[in-house]
């Protein structure tokens, strides 16, 4: 990657933040840049670390919390931080990992169904915009839990890309598996041990009635196989891409039961612990890559391998996202 030294760095040039919560995603996911520039001076009191370089006609901004932390708080600061110090940023994209809601399996097509290593991509659906806080809200007399902090929707002209990307995946014109390839080989000719495909041997959804056996965090060598939920093969294995609500909250969901309950009310395909962190006025997309199902038999096995298939969508996203859109939009800080 080219890394110009001696330039005098300019934070009006880049308009576009992504947003990683911790090292792994921001490791995998500097890959994905075609260019990779000198990081800027250390800005007074921004305590985020960046990444800056380009990404296809976007000039972008890896941002991430240098200290060690996660949850919504630590998000919220590293969106404020680099909207300060990058003050021409116009929209965002938040890449990483989440645990999927599954549905029950479609009869006829697994490509409908949420597996491990799918993205899932924040749409705007009924009165919220595409992120809802679900533990955030109130009991209502029917004692059913009512959500009322949600986000935003992300500017006209990312939904429009997001809507172009999605018919792009359905004529199987898309490149995001291009870019993930090109990524995983980037260093090397063999590909990076994080991109390896964990193999659908490793995708094992079980029943909500089924409590893991093992330690938090475990493989389930424990739990055998017959309390899986069958489902149809896919014929192959490159991942497919949802949209829907996602569900953000202060604490890692591991509950079937309450995962499926959230689904069934809300319609949400994925659970995960920073978008509501962004705050509800930055103009941003949450895409996750699908490392568990939300549920006690979660683990990492899947973790570097779904944040490497949501980096490959959000470079393809921004391919038809055009510069001219971004830069007469307006700058995320006024709209906050």
């Amino acid at each position: 990657m080219s890394r110009p030294m001696n330039q005098q760095f300019d934070c009006s040039a880049y308009t576009v933040g992504w947003l990683c919560a911790n090292t792994a995603e921001v490791n995998i996911s500097r890959r994905f840049l075609d260019e990779e520039y000198a990081p800027p001076p250390p800005q007074p009191k921004d305590e985020n670390g960046y990444i800056v370089g380009r990404m296809g006609s976007h000039y972008l901004v890896i941002a991430f919390p240098l200290v060690a932390s996660s949850g919504p708080v630590a998000i919220a600061c590293t969106v404020a931080h680099m909207t300060r110090t990058f003050y021409n940023i116009r929209f965002g994209l938040m890449v990483g990992t989440g645990g999927g809601a599954p549905s029950a399996p479609h009869p006829t097509n697994p490509l409908n169904d949420i597996r491990l290593g799918d993205v899932v991509v924040s749409q705007p659906s009924q009165s919220h915009g595409g992120v809802v806080q679900y533990d955030k809200g109130r009991w209502t007399g029917d004692d059913n839990f009512e959500i009322r902090s949600h986000l935003e929707g992300p500017p006209r002209y990312l939904l429009g890309a997001m809507a172009a990307l999605q018919s792009d995946h359905q004529s199987r014109l898309d490149k995001m598996m291009d870019y993930f390839q090109i990524a995983a080989t980037k260093f090397s000719r063999s590909a990076a041990p994080e991109f390896r495909f964990p193999g659908r041997g490793q995708d094992r959804l079980y029943k909500p009635s089924h409590l893991h056996k093992g330690n938090e965090g475990s493989d389930c060598s424990a739990c055998g196989t017959a309390a899986l939920q069958p489902r149809l093969e896919r014929q192959s294995n490159h991942p497919a891409v949802h949209y829907g609500l996602i569900a953000s909250g202060n604490a890692t969901m591991r509950s079937a039961a309450h995962r499926d309950r959230l689904r069934d009310t809300w319609g949400v395909r994925c659970f995960e612990m920073e978008a509501a962190g962004s705050g509800n006025r930055f103009p941003c997309v949450i895409i996750r890559g699908i490392a568990n199902y939300s549920d006690d038999h979660k683990n990492k096995h899947w973790q570097n391998y779904a944040t490497a298939t949501a980096a490959a969508y959000a470079k393809d996203l921004l391919r038809h996202v055009r510069p001219e859109e971004v830069l007469n939009s307006q700058v995320a800080s006024r709209i906050m």
